[in-house]
């Protein structure tokens, strides 16, 4: 009988303390206007499934991290939670995203040996719009946004042949989600 007392003041004294660190983990999250920059769309007789334009991105999650009062160790997940693109066109006949039949957004490490898609609009929709905000698909990319730079591509279907170059301003809202213990 002793021994089973003994065992069961053991055993709550253990429940007691994992719950007592349970207690002390706060956690964080917060969405960030991460990126925002420019990609040039040349022109090409070519149409159909066609790669639209790659950027490189430098990441500065440690920094970032930092600035809101956390270490870079307490994250647990990142999550883009948002893509707007825009036409820059000041051609006397712009484009309009009427010319592309789909959008699709991928990121991977520099060395780009495997892209992942967490972004994209398909179809796209018609009636001469210059700025589309893309469905965001609920993947997990905090591997790729703690290296020091990320490969960002947006490939898509084109309707027709792309007679004159123009840019896409690529707008990006990150969520970043972690847990410090007190």
């Amino acid at each position: 009988m002793k021994n089973l007392t003994f065992t069961l003041l053991v055993a709550g004294l253990l429940l007691t303390s994992t719950a007592c660190d349970k207690d002390n983990l706060t956690g964080f999250s917060f969405t960030h206007d991460y990126a925002e920059f420019t990609i040039t769309v040349d022109s090409t007789s070519l149409q159909g499934d066609l790669n639209l334009g790659t950027m490189e991105i430098e990441t500065d999650v440690q920094g970032l991290m930092s600035d809101n009062g956390v270490s870079v160790d307490n994250l647990n997940s990142v999550k883009v939670k948002a893509v707007n693109l825009s036409i820059e066109d000041s051609h006397a006949t712009p484009y309009t995203f009427d010319l592309l039949g789909k959008i699709v957004t991928e990121i991977s490490n520099t060395a780009g040996s495997s892209m992942k898609v967490f972004a994209k609009k398909d179809p796209v929709p018609t009636g001469g719009l210059s700025t589309i905000d893309l469905d965001v698909q609920d993947v997990e990319l905090m591997d790729y946004f703690k290296l020091s730079k990320i490969k960002f591509n947006i490939s898509g279907f084109t309707n027709g042949p792309i007679e004159h170059s123009f840019n896409v301003k690529v707008k990006m809202k990150v969520k970043f989600e972690g847990e410090v213990i007190k």
